[in-house]
């Protein structure tokens, strides 16, 4: 409590100081509670970190590693599970009259469910608050079309490869119908990750990207290129990574036609692995993803198609690695309740177990009526498929259907529910003990304040 007193105390501060310093200051939030209920709470726990890496080495196929020992897909006493949590999200930015420079701080209360973290009885547990956004955005001098922003920042690339934060320098220039930016991120520093006296300060995990965005009335098309270097990883069964340099070239867009909307994403994964294996000490990514939806309005109707396709590796011995690997991505775009949590505004998909290195395809339709200004109504469906079969023996994880509405309280406040089944399919009965998956109910439900 000492430190938000204290967080708190300077933002106060500085909105009495404004005036005096000529300066506009804006407080902004997202105040997200949420509750969620699970017929198989395994099933509905992400088990996997952002940050890891999915390789096939030598034969070992890592999703067997990155399954918990005793989950199954078959429900036992005890696996329905509740819970309730908050995630607060609050930031403050301070600029000049003409906005040449700004500075942004915030703030996270993230992710915490009630009876743990910093929602424990009391409420006062220490330690809990996280550092979302600290930097300066600055517009140079010399170019009013230019700005650099310097600082833990959100980065702003594609939203299904990397649409989190990270702490790095960004130049990025606008004019006319025409936006680009260059950028340098810093992933690992020092000794991260790595262990006894292989620490070496030249080993730093570095990311540099550019991209390039063209505006045209009704749309507007965006290119762009990420490079990694990432020094020692984590080992791989026996097998140690002692260089990933990993490339990605994507080009997205949307457009409308009178009341059809499109928006379609490709990228493509490449590079080199380096291991310690004798018998496969280089391996070539070859990985790649897809994504299009389509959406048509019709009166209070909005009818929404769509399919993603992310390679997968289906030949752990070869010198190849096809399975498409993301930097830190949301799903939310999907929709999906039961496989991908889509009121988690920070998973992706090598956050749920039975993704890993196998790769998924999904096509998905849906439509939203609007009752009135304020409350809307829906229903998708969802055919999951992994890409490769080789760990199951089958790629049909099973079919999702989806209801949900939600309802405009007041200004800035909303509350949505909505509700999923998953239709076990072969892929699931392969992991249940008696090779017979159980079918999952899940449903969650949030009330945002958002100012």
């Amino acid at each position: 409590m000492k430190q938000i007193k204290i967080v708190l105390a300077i933002f106060i501060a500085l909105a009495m100081a404004a005036p005096a310093l000529a300066l506009n200051v804006e407080w902004h939030g997202d105040l997200n509670n949420r509750a969620s209920f699970s017929t198989q709470g395994d099933m509905s726990t992400r088990l996997s970190s952002d940050s890891k890496s999915y390789y096939q080495i030598d034969g070992q196929n890592n999703i067997v590693s990155g399954l918990p020992a005793g989950v199954t897909t078959d429900k036992k006493s005890g696996d329905a599970d509740f819970f309730a949590e908050i995630k607060y999200r609050t930031h403050l930015v301070v600029s000049d009259d003409e906005n040449k420079v700004k500075g942004v701080i915030g703030l996270e209360i993230g992710s915490h469910k009630f009876g743990t973290g910093a929602a424990v009885n009391g409420g006062d547990k220490t330690s809990q608050l996280e550092l979302r956004w600290a930097y300066t955005d600055i517009e140079l001098p010399f170019d009013a079309a230019s700005r650099v922003s310097i600082g833990l920042q959100p980065v702003g690339y594609n939203m299904l490869l990397w649409s989190d934060n990270a702490a790095g320098v960004k130049w990025t220039r606008a004019e006319g119908n025409m936006k680009y930016s260059l950028g340098w991120w810093r992933s690992d520093w020092d000794a991260a990750g790595k262990t006894g006296t292989t620490a070496d300060s030249s080993e730093n995990g570095d990311l540099y990207a550019a991209d390039a965005t063209y505006k045209f009335d009704t749309g507007a098309i965006n290119g762009f290129a990420i490079f990694r270097d990432k020094g020692v990883d984590a080992a791989v069964g026996s097998v140690d990574v002692t260089r990933d340099n990993s490339y990605w070239l994507g080009l997205s867009g949307s457009n409308a036609w009178g009341d059809l909307s499109v928006m379609a994403t490709g990228i493509y994964l490449g590079g080199t692995v380096k291991t310690d294996s004798v018998t496969t000490d280089e391996l070539d990514r070859q990985a790649y993803l897809m994504h299009v939806q389509g959406d048509y309005k019709m009166d209070k109707y909005t009818f929404t198609l769509g399919g993603l396709y992310a390679s997968g590796d289906d030949d752990a011995n070869d010198d190849k690695l096809e399975n498409f690997d993301h930097i830190d991505m949301s799903t939310a775009v999907l929709g999906s309740v039961v496989i991908f949590d889509n009121y988690a505004d920070d998973n992706s998909p090598s956050q749920a177990f039975y993704l890993f290195d196998q790769g998924y395809k999904i096509i998905y339709a849906g439509v939203k009526y609007a009752v009135n200004a304020k409350t809307n109504v829906w229903a998708k469906y969802f055919w999951h498929n992994t890409a490769e079969d080789e760990l199951l023996g089958d790629d049909a994880v099973g079919h999702e259907f989806v209801v949900g509405t939600s309802y405009q309280i007041m200004k800035g406040l909303k509350a949505e529910i909505n509700a999923g089944y998953l239709v076990a399919g072969d892929a699931l009965d392969a992991l249940a003990t008696d090779g017979d998956a159980d079918d999952i109910f899940r449903t969650d439900a949030r009330l945002k304040f958002s100012f």
